[in-house]
C-alpha cells in the first residue's frame, strides 16, 4: 500500500491542479493553482523514481532533497496566507505572513541549508534515508518537519470553527478533511519516536496528510464557487 500511495497521491493531486486551469486562464483565483501546482511538483520529488533522475543530473548529492524542503516552505507559506484568508482568520494571517511568521521562515530555511551543507551527502537516496544519520541530519529532518507543522497550528481553530459552525454541509466536510490533514502534519513532529521497524508509518502520515489537505482544500473552494452560484441562480 505504501508503495502504491505517493503514486496515488500525486495522480490525485495533479488532477486537481489541471482542473483548476481554466479558471487559472480566465484569472481566477490564480494563488489556488499555484498551491496546487506546487503541492503537485513536492509530490513529484518525493517519489524515488523522478528523485533520483533529477538528482543524478543535479551530481547524486541529494540536492533535490534541499530543493524539495524549500519548495514545501513556499507551498506552506502560500497555502497558510490563503487557507487563513479563507476563513477569516486576522490571527492566523499574522502569524504566517506578520513579522514573527516571517522571522520563523527565514531562521527555519537557513538552518536548513546550515545543516545540509555541513552533513555528508554524497549518493542519492530519496529522504535521504540511505545516508548515515547524525546529529546534523537530525536537526535537518526535524526542520523540514517544524514550519509545516508551525503553519498548520496556526490554522487549526480558525478550521476548527468553521468545521462546528453553522455552516453549509459540504464546506463543513471539507474542512474536517483539511483539519485531519494539518492535525497529521502536526503527527509528523513525532516521527523521532518511531522505531525503524515502523518507518513505513512515515510515508503512510505524510502521504495521507497531502491527500486529506489537497482534497480538502479542494472541496472548501468548490463549495464556496458552488455557493456562489446558487446565490446568483436565487438573485
Amino acid at each position: 500500500m505504501t508503495a502504491v500511495l505517493p503514486w496515488a497521491t500525486l495522480v490525485i493531486c495533479l488532477a486537481i491542479t489541471l482542473a483548476r486551469v481554466p479558471s487559472a486562464l480566465r484569472g481566477e483565483n490564480r494563488v489556488v493553482f499555484y498551491i496546487f501546482a506546487l503541492i503537485t511538483m513536492d509530490i513529484l520529488l518525493s517519489i524515488e523514481a523522478p528523485y533520483l533522475a533529477i538528482d543524478a543530473v543535479l551530481g547524486g548529492m541529494n540536492i533535490t532533497n534541499l530543493i524539495l524542503r524549500f519548495l514545501l516552505y513556499g507551498t506552506f507559506l502560500l497555502m497558510g496566507v490563503k487557507i487563513a484568508t479563507g476563513f477569516d482568520s486576522k490571527s492566523a494571517v499574522r502569524a504566517i505572513r506578520g513579522p514573527w511568521g516571517l522571522t520563523v521562515l527565514a531562521i527555519t530555511a537557513a538552518l536548513t541549508a546550515f545543516f545540509f551543507f555541513i552533513t555528508d551527502t554524497r549518493g542519492s537516496t530519496v529522504g535521504m534515508s540511505g545516508l548515515t544519520w547524525g546529529p546534523s541530519m537530525d536537526a535537518y529532518a526535524a526542520l523540514g518537519r517544524f514550519y509545516p507543522g508551525f503553519v498548520s497550528a496556526c490554522l487549526l481553530p480558525a478550521i476548527w470553527r468553521t468545521m462546528t459552525g453553522r455552516f453549509p454541509a459540504l464546506l463543513r466536510a471539507a474542512s474536517a478533511l483539511l483539519l485531519v490533514g494539518l492535525t497529521l502534519l502536526l503527527v509528523s513532529q513525532l516521527f523521532p519516536l518511531i522505531p525503524p521497524v515502523h518507518f513505513w508509518l512515515r510515508s503512510l502520515i505524510n502521504y495521507s496528510a497531502v491527500l486529506a489537505t489537497s482534497i480538502g482544500l479542494a472541496g472548501i473552494w468548490f463549495s464556496k464557487a458552488y455557493a456562489r452560484r446558487k446565490a446568483r441562480r436565487t438573485a
